[in-house]
């Protein structure tokens, strides 16, 4: 079903949820409409507040890459500007996931209690739909809990590792529990997180298929077994992750994220997958309902600009650049460019071996690159984009332009036309692709027994699911750069494939927090004179990264720290 066609109700039905507020969001009204009767027998509404959990999912990117080393962003009125220089606070958190999250958990609780209850038309909807759907709901409370852990997980005020508060039942949102509400240690979020998801893996299908309407091929991209496995191998490779280990990495949590990753890795066809299935993936598709291999699991609907008015909330408005009537505002920095190796799949940073050459810097580079940004010189929709000084529309340090000489091309339409809108336009948003699981048993097999363990019933290692990636990605000379790491390198390898493989979905500022990494970076620009001209790398001196109080641990709303008085914040870091 389409999970957007439930907003309006969703709104209707959740009006007092929507709060920042403890008290409000720890105790809401949402059947302020109805009674409790109305969804007893009413099956349809009470899968309305299932449908919360589905439609609170992010529904498009965050970019806060623009808050890390890969990118700034190029719109005086971000919130990111103040937030990367100091201003992130209890007071102020433009990445804040905690009311939206907490929302759909209130939401699917609800649902969880009166399912209990509802019965449908006939026993074997009943049996089907109550089975299927109390699963989902499970594991969509699992996942926002995690976004919740992954964010504000940390070191609090106490000098413990916390969690987040697990919120499992509507006596959790009673004014006289909303009180007393604690962050459990770390340990106990990820348990119960498990929980969640074990019971979901256990009740879902790991496929839909065929016609039969609760388990059919109509309900593609709810919950799966397989889902629900995916994001296991994430939360406990998050979890694993040396900010959260005294500096290195937790082996039994890299176990886990070991055979969850690996049992997806080898239901899609091993490494050879690389190369037979999952092919360089597109975000953008002409028809809503086409299966993209690469991606496990994505939001149901997908974008389409038909209006001008809509057009204007594009990423492709957004982010075009000016000369294609974009306003260019994700502008990826020369620190990310040249985390992209030479075609050899040696580092730039080895002249001798990759055969760098400055005043040709784009010449014989990762295909990936490419891709991903667009450089002076380089494409987007059939047009040539100039990004030297002396180019007015384009050309960085011109005014609406590129703040480094580079615009962002991945997640966009190549074919979008910005000032002509027209219907067959879609953008996909992933939310988890086999890519990343590839990427998850790299780096947790690297970390816990090295770059070419092949444990149990695997074929393959570290340093195999890394060349594989690589060498989907055209990467030539049997890709001896990786092979010859040693084990102790191998790991920055893994970190760096990561990097650049999942740039701009969400992963880097996170990624850079649960490793430990300097976050206070100087960032660089490239200078291009005149057009033609060799990039010179200078420092983006206007942009310091300045993360002072909260460095690595986000700070929970200061709102809830006041209201809930039990509520420990994180510790400055």
């Amino acid at each position: 079903m389409k999970f957007n066609n439930y907003i309006y109700s969703i709104l209707f039905v959740t009006t007092s949820i929507f709060s920042t507020s403890c008290q409000d969001m720890f105790s809401p009204e949402v059947d302020n409409v109805q009674g409790e009767e109305f969804f007893i027998t009413n099956p349809a509404a009470t899968a309305l507040f299932l449908n919360a959990g589905y439609v609170l999912l992010p529904t498009t990117y965050d970019f806060s890459e623009c808050a890390t080393d890969d990118a700034v962003i190029n719109n005086p009125t971000s919130g990111f500007l103040p937030m990367v220089g100091g201003a992130w606070s209890s007071t102020f958190d433009p990445l804040s996931v905690w009311s939206n999250s907490y929302t759909a958990i209130a939401n699917l609780n609800k649902f969880l209690t009166y399912s209990l209850k509802m019965s449908w038309t006939s026993a074997v909807d009943d049996s089907l739909y109550k089975k299927r759907m109390t699963a989902e709901a499970h594991g969509l409370r699992a996942y926002h809990h995690f976004l919740l852990l992954r964010y504000y997980g940390g070191v609090g005020t106490s000098g413990k590792l916390l969690g987040v508060p697990y919120l499992t039942s509507m006596k959790d949102l009673d004014q006289s529990a909303w009180i007393n509400i604690e962050r459990p240690d770390y340990k106990s979020t990820v348990d119960s997180i498990v929980k969640d998801l074990d019971f979901a893996i256990k009740n879902l299908p790991e496929v839909y298929v065929g016609t039969d309407r609760a388990l059919g091929v109509r309900n593609k991209n709810r919950l799966t077994s397989w889902i629900a496995l995916a994001m296991k191998a994430e939360l406990y490779m998050h979890a694993a992750s040396p900010k959260y280990n005294g500096g290195v990495y937790n082996v039994a949590y890299c176990d886990s994220a070991i055979k969850y990753s690996g049992k997806l890795i080898d239901h899609i066809g091993g490494i050879n997958a690389m190369a037979d299935v999952l092919k360089i993936n597109q975000f953008y598709t002409n028809d809503e309902n086409e299966f993209v291999p690469e991606i496990l699991w994505r939001l149901d609907q997908t974008s389409e600009a038909t209006s001008a008015g809509s057009m204007s909330q594009t990423i492709e408005s957004k982010n075009y650049p000016p000369s294609l009537s974009g306003n260019g505002q994700v502008n990826p920095t020369q620190d990310f460019v040249d985390a992209f190796p030479a075609l050899n799949g040696y580092p730039i940073t080895d002249i001798l071996k990759s055969g760098y050459v400055a005043a040709t810097p784009y010449l014989k580079r990762d295909i990936r690159l490419d891709l991903c940004v667009i450089r002076d010189g380089g494409t987007l929709n059939g047009t040539i984009i100039n990004t030297s000084k002396d180019k007015v529309k384009d050309g960085i340090e011109n005014q609406g332009a590129t703040r480094t000489g580079y615009y962002l091309k991945k997640l966009l339409r190549p074919d979008f036309s910005i000032t002509n809108p027209i219907a067959g336009k879609k953008t996909i948003r992933p939310f988890i692709r086999y890519t990343e699981l590839y990427l998850i048993f790299a780096e947790a097999a690297t970390a816990a027994y090295g770059a070419d363990w092949k444990g149990g019933s695997y074929t393959y290692s570290a340093r195999d699911a890394i060349k594989a990636i690589r060498k989907r990605a055209g990467i030539t000379n049997r890709d001896v750069y990786a092979t010859s790491l040693t084990a102790d390198l191998f790991m920055d390898l893994v970190r760096n494939e990561r990097r650049i493989e999942l740039a701009f979905e969400g992963f880097r500022f996170v990624d850079l927090r649960r490793w430990g990494l300097e976050t206070n970076v100087t960032l660089h620009r490239a200078r291009i004179l005149v057009a033609g001209g060799t990039p010179t790398i200078l420092p983006i001196d206007d942009e310091p990264r300045n993360f002072t109080t909260f460095k690595y641990f986000a700070p929970i709303p200061n709102s809830e720290i006041l209201k809930c008085p039990k509520l420990e914040q994180n510790a400055s870091n």
